[in-house]
């Protein structure tokens, strides 16, 4: 079981959730899970971030609720 659990949330952010998945994964400490919180995006977010295929990259897919309710 990782020790970190980083909680990305995300509404139409396509243009930029590679960039900040990217720096994530890219960080020095590597015992940490990155849940990403698609939260109804209604651009293509959601196919950018099922690229990733780092085993560490946890994602949930979510109807619109608003940013509390992704971080919930």
């Amino acid at each position: 079981m990782p020790k970190v659990t980083v909680i990305l949330t995300s509404y139409n952010h396509a243009k930029y959730i590679r960039e900040t998945i990217d720096s994530i994964l890219n960080q020095t400490f590597k015992d940490f899970e990155l849940i990403i919180v698609n939260d109804g995006s209604k651009d293509n977010s959601l196919s950018v971030v099922n690229q990733f295929t780092d085993k560490r990259v946890k994602i949930i897919d979510k109807p619109n609720g608003g940013v509390s309710s992704a971080r919930n």
